[in-house]
């Protein structure tokens, strides 16, 4: 099973901001941090509902690893373009990847893994 999602790089967002004014560049350090590791997650959150069932009220997914590889800069005026897969879905354990392009071209690439577990909204926070 797999997902494609998108989204495009504005000279707006704030991984930007201030950082090299005159040369708009998402350098692979703020990358992680900012939105490419976060359509990354959410895309695997939505494969992984896709792949096995909807959350459940009381569950939540929590992100276990990410390793990540950046292989080109993305510049503002680029569209994003994650291709996510589903690796494997052992019990509550979900692993997925995904190559990550902008106009065919390979700009970095994720593999990472998550579980869902169930929140007892009388106990403490988990966090």
């Amino acid at each position: 099973m797999f997902l494609r999602s998108m989204f495009a790089v504005s000279a707006e967002m704030s991984a930007l901001s201030g950082h090299l004014p005159e040369r708009g560049l998402a350098p692979g350090v703020i990358l992680p941090g900012s939105h490419t590791m976060q359509a990354f997650a959410q895309s695997g959150v939505l494969l992984y509902q896709l792949s096995s069932a909807p959350l459940a009220d009381d569950e939540v997914t929590l992100v276990g690893t990410v390793k990540s590889r950046f292989l080109a800069p993305v510049v503002p005026g680029d569209q994003v373009v994650l291709d996510v897969r589903a690796d494997r879905l052992s019990g509550h354990t979900f692993t997925f990847s995904a190559a990550v392009t902008v106009e065919g071209r390979s700009v970095a690439g994720f593999r990472g893994a998550m579980s869902r577990v169930t929140v007892d909204p009388a106990r403490a926070r988990p966090w």
